[in-house]
């Protein structure tokens, strides 16, 4: 397996991502990748490769829908966690610690390849292109990569409204991020996420069409909904909550809002020249 750095191991080692999905504005995130991930659904019994699916949470839904699946993940306290998932499940999917840079699938085999850590927790560009290529070498010429990668801005929008835009190393880090793209945790907030690289939205479209894909579509995944003041009460509401989900979808796709995503989803198809690898 290509090594994965240390620091990512030693982060999930100590965090719960089984647990992440459910607090916070995670189940704002996975409703909406539920649903994004839907629009690519488009028949029944389709080879999936969830590669960075971490505990699971999305290979027992789509296995739970009839579909074939093979969880990858190169942490290997997230691969028992989901194979501890699996057992309660009828049908199930599969697991294998593996890491995206090497995927240990045939050419071709899978009709939907969803990434959904590599291209964040990829610092290197280069990285991030080789991970896009193993993609797009096990996906079907009729197939889709569906990526998910953060936002350059989301760590300064957080810290607006956390409070903190005016400690001097948070401040700092958020200006990095903005200017490059490069994230690097500060020490004076416990259990931040360590060194990654955040999405400009064009960046993550030049990436995939290097890797040598044809972009369907880019669109928002928490959106603007998050930015409510009152967030928590609302998603507490089926009313209210309704209501933000109606304004995601509505504004999704503008590209001149994506940017205030703390995530964005990239569905995209290999080119004609798919099979010269």
């Amino acid at each position: 397996m290509t090594p994965i750095d240390n620091d990512i191991l030693s982060f999930y080692a100590q965090s719960s991502e089984d647990s992440r999905l459910k607090t916070g504005l995670g189940p704002l995130e996975f409703y909406r990748n539920k649903l994004l991930i839907t629009r690519y659904l488009t028949r029944q019994n389709m080879d999936v490769a969830d590669v960075g699916g971490g505990t699971g949470h999305y290979a027992a839904w789509l296995s739970g829908l009839g579909h074939n699946v093979v969880l990858i993940d190169p942490v290997s306290k997230h691969i028992t966690l989901a194979q501890k998932r699996v057992k309660k499940k009828d049908g199930g999917y599969t697991c294998q610690l593996a890491e995206a840079r090497n995927l240990p699938i045939a050419d071709h085999t899978k009709d939907l390849v969803i990434l959904h850590g590599p291209l964040y927790h990829l610092q290197h560009r280069a990285d991030r292109i080789k991970a896009l290529q193993e993609a797009r070498r096990i996906v079907k010429p009729s197939g889709v990569v569906i990526g998910f990668a953060i936002s350059h801005a989301a760590s300064t929008f957080a810290a607006l409204q956390a409070g903190l835009i005016h400690n001097d190393e948070v401040f700092d880090m958020c200006i990095e991020e903005l200017r490059t793209g490069k994230h690097h945790p500060t020490t004076s907030i416990i259990g931040m996420m360590p060194k990654a690289f955040f999405h400009h939205p064009v960046s993550f479209e030049e990436e995939f069409t290097e890797a040598g894909f044809v972009i369907n579509e880019l669109l928002a995944v928490e959106g603007i909904g998050w930015l409510s003041g009152s967030f928590f009460s609302d998603w507490a509401d089926p009313k209210k909550r309704e209501r933000l989900l109606e304004l995601i979808e509505f504004t999704q796709a503008d590209r001149n809002l994506l940017s205030l995503s703390p995530h964005i989803m990239l569905a995209a198809r290999p080119g004609l020249e798919c099979g010269s690898f």
